[in-house]
């Protein structure tokens, strides 16, 4: 018989993502230790982008995927800027 492990809550955090060219922004409440992949995914599904053809920044640095909220230090309420590449594949483009 297994036997069944209690887990704590996961402590989240809620981010912001804006859109530089039409001032929108979208709030996501989410795990620190989720992959933001998971965020990524749903702003463009939300806002019906290419998601390979969106850069997500986060105090200057191009975010990837596989990075998590507690890895980049995020806290609550902190902005993650989005832009659209022109002409080459951004940094989500095989990225895992």
């Amino acid at each position: 018989m297994r036997s069944k492990r209690c887990r704590a809550p996961q402590e989240k955090i809620t981010l912001k993502v804006t859109n530089l060219e039409d001032e929108g922004k979208d709030v996501y409440e989410i795990g620190v230790h989720v992959h933001l992949e998971k965020l990524m995914l749903d702003y463009c599904r939300r806002r019906n982008l290419d998601y390979t053809t969106l850069s997500f920044i986060f105090n200057g640095t191009f975010i990837r995927p596989r990075q998590t909220p507690a890895q980049l230090m995020m806290e609550n309420d902190d902005i993650i800027d989005t832009v659209l590449d022109q002409g080459s594949a951004g940094p989500n483009e095989g990225a895992a």
